[in-house]
């Protein structure tokens, strides 16, 4: 498909369009039980379609560019029904330029992913009862095209997601996400990663209740700052189902705390030159030394707010790209040894809010529970449940590491580099 061809049959029906025209060649190997189940290759191509009309706007999602009429058809009598949009002022009307952007993964795109998935499982097979999880290898190029910008560029990252389980069918799980050589060898050694982890199983207990000090793993911060971050959206704080809302420029954590939405980290998979409006991307910190700082907008919202869109349209919504945490200066393997008492959490799944507003949340830690007593692990925990508010969570932070992880887990978790982060007094219920 090509946007500037389709854009053609839509700008002189409506009084403004976008299309964005997306092309991918994906890689996967799942595997389980010690061996690959599955190996898939995607080529995929498609289109959103964006249309504004009298103050209505309307967004179809496009397979076959031979379609085009038959569906823009039904789209324009849709656009002559529906209620007008309060909320869309219109596409961002200022011509833009964009930044270059470069490829930092050719040793990565090098990898095949059958091999690699291969002897991962070789690696750890001695060691563990059952390991599985999935490998991807995605290639992705972007077009955008608007009534006053275009753009392209392309997007490349690998991607590994691996859960070994050891006799006792006790699961640990690691995660990396990287679209740059630097992590090269990172990747390469995520077998020993999960052995290390899986080392520190030892006397599999039933957790207990209690407040807690707590040292969350870079794949497990990224989690909870993953359903933080799209509350930042302009579209979220308004709609009331945001932390956000109603704090800006006040205090939501801790000192130590910097959280940026940075498309402009190009050793990240889903690194954006433009966002879907063909606004310019930039690093944006969300909070900022514990304070709120920055929503996320596109043209329309900023308009709304009186300030310059983030680059993160979402035309109907502003949405993230991807997330930096800001690294701090202690050591990981410190942070544990002068634990008193405390647990080292290193997954979580399921998490759920009950109010978005105050940040109250509850999530379920997996893969890897440690109780630690004088800076050594004495138990392997399981059946918690974290019952806790984002507001308190960010505010009793007291360590930060300065090693960082790039992580991507399915819906639990975006893009993410985070680092390892103690917070204390976190709240923990009985998950059963």
């Amino acid at each position: 498909m090509d946007a500037e061809r389709i854009y053609g049959k839509l700008e002189r029906k409506v009084d403004q369009a976008a299309v964005k025209v997306t092309r991918s060649n994906i890689t996967q190997v799942r595997f389980s039980n010690n061996k690959i189940d599955i190996t898939n290759t995607w080529d995929e191509e498609s289109a959103s379609v964006f249309l504004a009309k009298n103050g209505r706007t309307f967004v179809f999602e496009l397979r076959y560019e031979e379609d085009l009429e038959r569906i823009l058809a039904k789209a324009l009598g849709t656009l002559e029904k529906i209620e007008k949009n309060p909320d869309f002022i219109s596409l961002n009307d200022k011509k833009n330029t964009f930044r270059k952007k470069s490829i930092k993964g050719k040793k990565l795109m090098e990898i095949d992913g059958p091999t690699f998935v291969e002897d991962f499982i070789d690696g750890i097979r001695p060691f563990v009862k059952r390991a599985g999880g999935v490998f991807y290898k995605r290639d992705v190029e972007e077009w955008v095209k608007t009534p006053f910008n275009s753009g392209s560029e392309r997007l490349f990252g690998v991607e590994l997601v691996a859960r070994t389980f050891n006799d006792s069918d006790y699961p640990v799980q690691t995660s990396i996400a990287t679209s740059s050589d630097d992590d090269f060898d990172k990747v390469m050694s995520q077998d020993k990663e999960l052995l290390e982890l899986s080392r520190n199983i030892r006397n599999i207990k039933e957790g207990r209740e209690g407040k807690f000090n707590v040292i969350f793993s870079p794949l497990c911060f990224a989690s909870i700052v993953s359903y933080t971050v799209p509350m930042a959206s302009a579209f979220q704080v308004d709609m009331g189902m945001s932390v956000f809302a109603d704090r800006m420029g006040e205090r939501l954590g801790s000192s130590s705390l910097t959280i940026y939405d940075d498309p402009t980290d190009e050793t990240m998979f889903n690194s954006k030159t433009f966002d879907d409006e063909g606004s310019p991307t930039r690093k944006t910190p969300v909070i900022e030394r514990g304070i709120v700082r920055s929503y996320l907008h596109n043209f329309s919202t900023a308009s709304k707010y009186k300030t310059e869109t983030t680059g993160n349209a979402g035309i109907v919504s502003p949405l993230p790209w991807q997330i930096a945490v800001e690294p701090g200066n202690e050591d990981v393997q410190d942070m544990i040894a002068s634990m008193k008492s405390g647990l080292f959490i290193n997954n979580t799944w399921y998490t759920r809010f009950q109010d978005y507003r105050e940040g109250i949340f509850s999530t379920i830690p997996r893969d890897g529970i440690f109780y630690i007593e004088n800076g050594e692990i004495k138990e392997s925990w399981m059946g918690i449940r974290i019952s806790d508010s984002l507001p308190h969570i960010y505010r009793n932070i007291e360590g930060i590491s300065r090693e960082t992880k790039k992580v991507k887990w399915w819906d639990e978790t975006m893009h993410t580099k985070s680092p390892y982060v103690e917070v204390a007094d976190v709240n923990i219920s009985r998950s059963r």
